[in-house]
């Protein structure tokens, strides 16, 4: 499915809409330039659903948020060091069947730590030269 956003009111209607369709356990993988909005998609989707304070991974590469019988993690490999274990920010052994998973970067995590994830949502988002931008996504 893709949507064209003008604004930013059609870039968090597009986040709604995907918003609507996800139940967890879920990882959603979100790719895009930097600046292209990913947070700010999270961000709107999240809210959609209850959590209004959300805020970027991006300096402690994780964030979680509680909403009643369902929870959201939030992560940022944006920053990972070779040195780092994205297994930390990730566990294998957390149980993720409440959860929402929101991976920004995900390029640059291990492939086997993504890969226990049985329902995988690729977000494609892309910078338009009028500065809207192009959402997409479908199944990983």
């Amino acid at each position: 499915m893709t949507f064209e956003a003008h604004d930013l009111a059609g870039f968090e209607s597009a986040a709604r809409k995907l918003g609507e369709t996800l139940s967890a356990p879920a990882l959603v993988l979100l790719s895009g330039d930097l600046g292209a909005g990913k947070t700010t998609f999270v961000a709107a989707l999240l809210k959609s659903r209850g959590i209004d304070s959300v805020t970027s991974p991006t300096f402690n590469l994780r964030n979680d948020y509680a909403a009643g019988a369902w929870r959201a993690v939030h992560i940022d490999f944006y920053r990972l060091k070779e040195s780092d274990s994205a297994f930390d920010l990730l566990p294998p052994d957390e149980d993720y069947s409440d959860a929402l998973v929101f991976v920004e970067w995900p390029e640059k995590a291990p492939p086997q730590l993504l890969a226990p994830f049985g329902q995988k949502l690729q977000v494609n988002i892309a910078l338009k030269a009028d500065g809207g931008r192009s959402i997409s996504w479908q199944s990983a």
